[in-house]
């Protein structure tokens, strides 16, 4: 009898402590416009669990509609999480102000680092992260761009030598696993062999770890608060799948610590190692899990957001002919104009790359389509920052501590920012529509928290959108990729088939 009262008590006090949730939630955000179904399922299980977004994986079109119905200021709730609100500045009017500052940005992970806590990524706002960002940014300073252009371009030659043979090719692996490659020489000064493992279908260490712990990053998102238990157990107590998760971490965290001892300790280095970020960190005054933290973390960052956008670059390039010719008539001009100089100075033109400054000067159209790409296909779609005390947002009173992101989807299909948003027009950048670097859509995120290596993703998708445009006649081929949104939008379900037809006269 006792036992039958101690449990009638605890359920009566847990379905008293829901209703107050529920109550409070419902409160909470009581004059924000949003979609109900039924409210109970609604504020139990969020609009994932009531169908206002039946497919998760496409959520950021399902936004857009949402945006199109209530204006400027939506609403979407969470289960166990606070309620996301997604923005829609009406005219092409600005972010609000505090949206960008460094206090209010809230990493992929919240404040859950994702086992790089001492990286850009997981540190927040504060003296100790601004000293880091400092020295970060270095790497990504015009002189350390070109240090990294003969990385670039030998992960883009390497790809363009798999697609030689013609003929249909799903390009998504393959990009993926070039992405991995150029950030494998770039940041680690390591060889992963991502591409010549992918290219001849054999396992390859490193890409299983990458796609372990993108995978991992999504289901660390879907757990929310739960996430925190995670970093709570020890090793040994936590699901087979999560000490999975952490052993591919230790791959690729272990290969910079190598490095890093390596240089440290005054042992013999070359290559890439030399010019690479890993190198230029373990000469600064920090630790080694610094040092290795924030390698990982530009792994985590950069590598999927990269070859992402290359694919969607690709596919736009690919249906839309007209446009290609005109881009390839530009890079066309450009290794023409690269090849005389070497012809002039008496050096080999068979071999001829394209330096940083000639993609700048030279390829102004490349940038567009990378932007073009982002706006279309944004890839990573929400980028949120937690409202301060006091926000607001259109004379409406924002909760503190919820998430604010611009829904990115519906302000690029804004014919008030972009005149026929619909249409792929790589001259939109030169023109001023984006602004610099896409922020008329913080496509790289904004204010002082602004990715710190879009340089390095500009420089590597363009030198790679030139070769292949001077290599290759770029079609469709099957059906057209489909979206699927995890942590960032991907052709990851349906693939990329294009028709990839050698120039015999581009191999220049």
């Amino acid at each position: 009898m006792g036992l039958l009262l101690l449990l009638a008590a605890f359920f009566a006090v847990a379905a008293a402590s829901l209703a107050v949730l529920l109550t409070y939630r419902a409160l909470v955000i009581s004059h924000i416009p949003k979609q109900w179904g039924n409210p109970i399922i609604t504020l139990l299980f969020g609009s994932f669990g009531d169908g206002t977004i039946p497919d998760i994986f496409t959520r950021h079109r399902y936004l857009v509609e949402l945006q199109r119905k209530f204006g400027a200021i939506c609403c979407l709730l969470q289960p166990l999480c606070k309620p996301v609100i997604f923005i829609h500045p009406e005219r092409g009017e600005p972010l609000p102000s505090w949206w960008s500052t460094a206090k209010t940005f809230r990493g992929p992970f919240g404040d859950r680092s994702f086992g790089v806590p001492h990286s850009l990524l997981g540190l927040p706002a504060g003296r100790e992260w601004a000293s880091h960002r400092k020295i970060v940014a270095l790497l990504f300073s015009r002189r350390s761009l070109e240090g990294c252009m003969g990385a670039i371009h030998a992960s883009t030659e390497e790809l363009a030598k798999l697609c030689e043979a013609g003929g249909v090719l799903d390009l998504y692996p393959l990009l993926h696993a070039w992405s991995l490659d150029v950030i494998g020489r770039c940041a680690f000064g390591h060889e992963f062999g991502a591409l010549a493992a992918t290219g001849g279908g054999e396992a390859c260490a490193f890409t299983a770890a990458a796609a372990l712990l993108n995978d991992g990053m999504v289901k660390h998102q879907v757990l929310g608060p739960l996430a925190h238990l995670l970093g709570w157990l020890p090793a040994w107590a936590r699901p087979r799948y999560w000490r999975r998760v952490e052993e591919a971490r230790r791959l690729y965290a272990g290969t910079a610590e190598a490095i890093v001892g390596r240089i440290r300790c005054g042992g013999e280095a070359s290559g890439p190692v030399v010019s690479s970020f890993c190198a230029t960190l373990s000469r600064a005054a920090w630790s080694v899990e610094e040092v290795v933290d924030e390698v990982v973390g530009l792994l985590l960052a950069g590598h999927e957001t990269s070859s992402n956008t290359a694919c969607w670059a690709l596919h736009l390039l690919a249906t839309s002919q007209p446009q290609q010719e005109r881009c390839r008539a530009e890079v066309d001009r450009a290794f023409e104009s690269a090849e005389a100089k070497s012809e002039a100075a008496g050096t080999s033109s068979s071999s001829t790359r394209l330096s940083l400054g000639e993609l700048e000067a030279s390829c102004p159209l490349l940038l567009g389509c990378v932007y073009e790409a982002l706006r279309l296909f944004p890839t990573v779609p929400t980028t949120p920052h937690i409202a301060p005390r006091g926000a607001q947002l259109h004379g409406l009173p924002i909760p503190e501590g919820c998430p604010v992101s611009p829904n990115k989807v519906a302000l690029g299909l804004d014919p008030n920012l972009f005149s026929q948003p619909h249409a792929f027009d790589p001259e939109r950048y030169a023109r001023g529509e984006h602004g610099p670097h896409g922020a008329a859509l913080a496509t790289f995120g904004a204010g002082p928290r602004i990715c710190v290596g879009l340089r390095l993703a500009e420089t590597e998708l363009c030198a790679l959108l030139a070769l292949l445009l001077r290599r290759f006649e770029i079609e469709p081929a099957g059906p057209a990729p489909r979206e699927w949104c995890a942590v960032t939008n991907s052709p990851r379900q349906s693939g990329l088939s294009l028709r990839l037809v050698p120039r015999e006269w581009g191999k220049g």
